[in-house]
């Protein structure tokens, strides 16, 4: 559940209820996740929260930039602390100069939680992994969920607003306009420039931003299926433009570590090896994706970004739920049979995900549900197509009904 205030800032419930209860466990949270996504919403709801909990906690607020901007100003701002039950909320934390040794500082003087955070997070989680005496939790904010979206825009549960949700996808910041108006694609693509030019042109200094770009185009294009830093540095060959695949790399990582994209690796599922012949990206939120897909009048070309823009929701609503996520290789005897869409886990449970192409002809569907059927465990495997009663233990769902369904058992 969300909660709109003022129509503009969305207190996410989920985040918050989990962020105060890791916060009574671990000396430190962070709040990761992409610029405009509520994080700094979220830091000033837990501030009221805590400043209304029995007994009090004092809570002290700090913004990391030109007045605190080094190890010795945010031990100073920590002085108003005291003594007893503290907080410290610290936001644009990767504005601080030496901020790991501050905190480690402040958990020895005082009995305080830190909850930190910023724009760019991935810069924080890696200062918190070289702690070795500290604990910290890092919980990862998402874009607006299906439901969310939907109670965002006071829209009912239908087939238009599954395709709204799809191409604008559900960062905060990002749907400053109703999903029906013509100018949305317009509202994504700004939003998108501005996010790649601070959070890696800038960032990165990159010499060639139109080939970051053009990068993002192509994996928006192959999203989701396993494709290697050589093979997109041959299809820029072949268009003209000489691209290394080192720089490839280079440039996946810098999206990467922006949190536009994330990497997951194809497993053959047999042998649990991983494939090496490349991986497979998805973007971490759909209005982003869909700023780097090329407008067109093909009808084909349209349905085939659809059913892309599904899968590359259902992912991110994996990941919000707490799965691991990778994708899997099926063979029936020396012979390949399938992919498989993704195979979830989480404390030591697994299901499998095969997604079946919209309005597919039945032979498709046969063959997806193959696939599933020549995996040879109990795990639950389930199929997103059209729904049916066959009895050989696939279970069958709607695309709409598993983005918009909380969980999967």
């Amino acid at each position: 559940m969300s909660i709109i205030i003022d129509n503009m800032d969305i207190i996410r419930e989920k985040y918050l209820i989990n962020a105060l209860e890791k916060g009574k466990t671990y000396d430190t949270v962070l709040l990761s996740g992409l610029r405009g996504c509520g994080k700094t919403t979220l830091l000033n709801e837990i501030a009221r929260c805590l400043r209304r909990d029995k007994p009090p906690v004092r809570v002290v607020e700090i913004k990391g930039g030109n007045i605190i901007s080094t190890d010795y100003d945010l031990l100073e701002a920590a002085r108003a602390l005291g003594a007893g039950i503290s907080a410290l909320i610290i936001d644009n934390a990767e504005n601080i100069e030496n901020l790991l040794p501050a905190i480690v500082e402040i958990h020895k003087k005082y009995k305080t939680t830190i909850y930190l955070s910023g724009e760019k997070t991935l810069i924080l989680e890696e200062i918190l992994k070289q702690s070795t005496t500290i604990t910290y939790e890092i919980i990862k904010i998402h874009s607006f969920s299906y439901k969310e979206f939907l109670e965002y825009h006071s829209l009912k549960e239908n087939q238009i607003s599954f395709i709204h949700y799809l191409l604008c996808g559900g960062i905060p910041r990002a749907l400053i306009l109703p999903c029906t108006s013509e100018n949305t694609y317009m509202i994504q693509k700004i939003y998108a420039d501005s996010f790649i030019l601070e959070n890696i042109i800038e960032r990165f200094s990159i010499r060639n931003p139109s080939i970051i770009r053009q990068l993002l185009e192509k994996i928006a294009k192959t999203q989701g299926t396993q494709i290697s830093s050589r093979a997109i540095s041959e299809s820029f060959a072949a268009n003209r433009i000489t691209v290394s695949n080192q720089t490839v790399i280079e440039y996946l990582e810098y999206c990467r570590l922006s949190g536009l994209l994330e990497q997951i690796p194809v497993i053959d599922i047999k042998t649990l090896k991983t494939i090496e012949a490349g991986s497979a990206w998805y973007f971490t939120d759909n209005g982003l994706r869909n700023a780097f897909v090329a407008t067109t009048n093909d009808s084909n070309l349209k349905k085939s970004n659809i059913e892309k823009a599904f899968e590359n929701a259902l992912y991110c609503k994996l990941t919000d739920q707490g799965y691991t996520v990778t994708k899997g290789r099926i063979s029936k005897g020396k012979d390949f049979l399938e992919n498989i869409s993704f195979i979830c886990t989480k404390n030591n449970k697994k299901f499998y995900i095969q997604i079946s192409p919209f309005a597919a002809p039945a032979t498709t569907q046969f063959r997806k549900r193959e696939s599933l059927l020549a995996i040879h465990d109990a795990w639950p495997k389930y199929l997103i197509g059209e729904e049916s009663e066959k009895s050989d233990g696939i279970i069958t769902i709607s695309a709409r009904k598993i983005l918009h369904d909380e969980t999967l058992n």
